[in-house]
């Protein structure tokens, strides 16, 4: 008996609902966590700021940059023991800032800045007073600042963002407890 041509097989009958396979019910799953999934990311990359509030990792780099500074600024005085953790300190936290920069850049949609863009200049003012040089327990107390405000933050935010915030809270973390805390406890 020959067989019938596929392409002239009646269609299925339109009065007729089909039945739910299981492909069927997997298709249409994945589709549905599909949208699902995007949704969410447009929603977590929108964000919940408004279009004048700061950016939060705004903070995270003056922090950064701050600290950057005054470890630099107490590795000039300290012993000579503890001078390279100082110096390292002050290099990780330069390396952190421009991290940030270059998210701060990607997610406005410009172009990253170059480092002589950034310059300030000094304010025409009366001359600041003297301060005392920075001690290592100033760098200590300003990292552990830095790493409490990042591991709060870090939580709130979302892909690359928690992932580089969170880096920077251990960074720290082990920059005042590992690095800078043993000269301090010797002392």
């Amino acid at each position: 008996m020959p067989r019938p041509d596929p392409r002239h097989a009646p269609g299925p009958d339109p009065g007729v609902i089909p039945a739910l396979s299981r492909r069927r019910v997997l298709v249409g799953g994945s589709r549905g966590l599909l949208a699902l999934a995007l949704i969410g990311t447009t929603a977590a990359a929108c964000g919940s700021r408004g279009p004048d509030e700061p950016d939060p990792l705004e903070a995270e780099l003056s922090a950064a940059r701050a600290d950057s500074e005054l470890a630099a600024a107490a590795a000039k005085v300290a012993p000579p023991e503890i001078t390279p953790a100082l110096i390292e300190v002050s290099v990780e936290r330069a390396r952190h800032a421009t991290a940030l920069i270059e998210e701060l850049s990607r997610a406005a949609g410009k172009p990253t800045p170059t480092p002589a863009a950034e310059t300030t200049t000094p304010s025409a003012g009366a001359p600041a007073m003297p301060t005392p040089p920075p001690r290592v327990q100033d760098v200590v107390v300003a990292l552990r600042r830095s790493a409490e405000n990042a591991a709060k933050l870090a939580p709130t935010l979302s892909g690359y963002r928690s992932g580089l915030v969170g880096s920077i809270a251990a960074a720290c973390t082990t920059a005042w407890t590992v690095g800078l805390s043993p000269a301090e406890r010797s002392r």
